[in-house]
């Protein structure tokens, strides 16, 4: 029998796993063959390979079709590791990772999530830079919903047509600003995916509950627009009030189809597009944006470990930051938050930290300044130089987040040092070529002094004897467990406090080695217990400030938030069974059957 004759057959408990399997007579009645089960090797929910037992792989018809051996979990992750570093480059790598989580999803989660360190850069920054600007080179499979412009009133109707109809989350793009790369139109859907397989990763949340989404309004990237492989619509970007209303459409239709209180997590709009949404939808939606707010929580995260170690107060630190985008504004208002909540007023907060865009020192004179960055402006002479910047203003923290590579040159980094016994410096811009500073030069522009973090991962540096090993700034430490918890919780709204909870649980999770080491953040290879604790976190939060629709609220939270969790263990594939009694045969005068004719 050849693969295009068979037809899958029923599943017992067709929403939970394949399960037993339905008896085919043939015309020789003395035959009984078990059809396979073609779901269990061609489903990646399902498969499990050569960890099926062998009596699963005889019940379910599928015997044969694997060698004899059996290997259980451990013995699987060895050979996709070998097969993992067999692969020369990053690329090749994401192909066969990407293949793995649609063949064998349990195995690909669980590969993320014990090898993170590794796999992490492969299947997010920065690889996925690359990945994004040659999408259409690499798109295989519907890992998302694509909706267009052009389903403008139909946009529930796209919404059904996902696969899996008990969605609790979405991450979605319209790929404005995707990364450092600018407008890459449909492509940004790479953004979305590589998301969504960190909260299941990380946070263990489960991948039937999430859902990539693409909203496709055109690009003005004239290179994309003629690429043959381009994927998206071959249209200028729309915008204005057309695009307004097409983006309020879906989160109205996101909540119909999947319920009010279903997280949507907005990812890489261009900055002027993600504030504006963010204050449309924060308090109305159960909304998030990891440009701002969970960059916000990662970037605060790391000052308030620069406090620990250098024994100084915020509120008695100057703060530079070059750029004025999203990721920028989001950690420099959760510092005004932070200082805030000190006992500064709004004024002497905002007094304390500096912005510095393309045209220069934010001043009021400024022209076209965001309103997001009007209470940063100062009251001074421009200064259009950086480095003049850094020397004039003497700052204890200088943040970039600007996509512009080498912006931090020789002579901002010695002027900041030369102010500063410990500088800290956050070199936060994806990917790696992108970053306003290497490690590399920090450390050695700064008499190795610099307290240094990054948006891309860099190598340990060794100065004069001293090894150091830089942090990785990485939203991955928060934005998964933000999304756990506000699942989990069925948040009705996210405020920015909860926010200021999330850095502060960061941050105390940050060990004093990995400080005296030079790191401001927790070793990647943390995040996955990580985001269990800022679940609870934010959890915790939501439940003591009546933000849930989970009524009563639960005695232990984190048992509650285990428990909700994915488990990457494999489970049998074969129906439940249990003992019934054997009952006694019929005693009574009439129970001796009788003919029915």
């Amino acid at each position: 029998m050849t693969f295009s004759k068979l037809r899958p057959l029923p599943r017992l408990v067709s929403h939970l796993r394949p399960l037993g399997r339905m008896l085919q007579v043939h015309n020789d009645a003395s035959s009984h063959v078990v059809r396979p089960d073609w779901h269990t090797i061609t489903d990646g929910r399902w498969n499990k390979g050569l960890s099926f037992t062998i009596e699963e792989r005889q019940r379910l018809g599928v015997h044969g079709l694997w060698p004899c051996s059996i290997r259980n979990m451990e013995e699987q992750l060895y050979a996709v590791g070998i097969n993992f570093q067999a692969r020369k480059d990053n690329i090749s790598k994401f192909t066969y990772i990407n293949s793995l989580a649609q063949r064998h999803q349990r195995l690909f989660y669980r590969f993320l999530r014990d090898y993170t360190e590794a796999v992490l850069p492969v299947i997010y920054t920065p690889t996925v830079g690359e990945i994004i600007t040659s999408f259409g080179l690499h798109f295989k499979y519907p890992d998302g919903l694509y909706i267009t412009i052009f389903d403008r009133g139909h946009i529930r109707d796209v919404l059904t047509n996902w696969k899996a109809k008990h969605v609790r989350a979405l991450c979605v793009t319209d790929g404005g600003r995707v990364l450092g790369l600018g407008d890459m139109g449909a492509n940004g859907m790479g953004i979305s995916i590589g998301k969504i397989a960190l909260y299941t990763a990380l946070a263990g949340v489960p991948p039937d509950q999430l859902l990539p989404v693409c909203l496709d309004v055109g690009t003005d990237n004239e290179e994309l627009l003629g690429d043959p492989l381009y994927v998206g619509a071959r249209i200028k970007r729309v915008r204005g009030a057309e695009y307004e209303d097409f983006v309020n459409e879906f989160m109205e239709a996101a909540v119909d189809t999947f319920g009010t209180d279903t997280f949507i997590h907005h990812e890489d709009f261009a900055t002027p597009d993600a504030i504006k949404f963010l204050k449309k939808y924060q308090y109305s939606y159960c909304c998030f944006n990891d440009d701002v707010q969970g960059t916000g929580a990662t970037g605060l995260a790391g000052m308030l470990n620069v406090e620990r170690v250098t024994k100084r107060k915020l509120q008695d630190m100057v703060f530079l930051f070059a750029g004025a985008g999203s990721a920028a504004l989001g950690i420099a208002n959760m510092l005004l938050t932070a200082l805030k909540r000190r006992g500064l007023t709004s004024e002497e907060a905002a007094s304390k930290i500096y912005l510095f865009d393309q045209n220069g020192l934010v001043t009021c004179a400024s022209e076209k300044i965001e309103a997001q960055a009007r209470k940063f402006a100062k009251p001074m002479d421009p200064i259009k130089d950086l480095a003049a910047a850094v020397d004039h203003l003497k700052p204890s923290i200088l943040l970039g987040a600007t996509g512009v590579g080498a912006l931090f040159t020789e002579q901002v980094l010695r002027s900041l040092a030369k102010h500063q016994e410990r500088p800290a410096v956050f070199a936060l811009s994806n990917p790696t070529n992108r970053t306003e500073c290497t490690a590399e030069q920090a450390y050695n522009f700064t008499e190795g002094r610099v307290l240094f973090c990054s948006g891309s991962p860099f190598p340990p540096v060794v100065f004069n004897g001293k090894r150091f090993t830089p942090a990785q700034a990485n939203n991955c430490l928060v934005f998964p467990g933000i999304a756990l918890g506000a699942i989990c919780a069925r948040a009705r709204f996210l405020p920015d406090d909860v926010y200021s909870e999330v850095a502060v649980t960061l941050a105390k999770r940050t060990s004093e080695e990995r400080l005296a080491a030079g790191s401001l953040y927790p070793a990647i290879k943390e995040a996955h217990s990580l985001a269990l604790d800022v679940g609870v976190t934010v959890c915790q939060y939501l439940f003591e400030n009546d933000l849930s629709n989970i009524y009563p609220v639960p005695k232990d939270v984190c048992e509650f938030v285990q428990k909700t969790q994915y488990r990457l263990v494999y489970e049998s594939a074969l129906p439940p069974t249990w003992p019934y009694p054997d009952f006694p045969a019929c005693q009574g005068k009439d129970c001796k059957a009788k003919p029915l004719l």
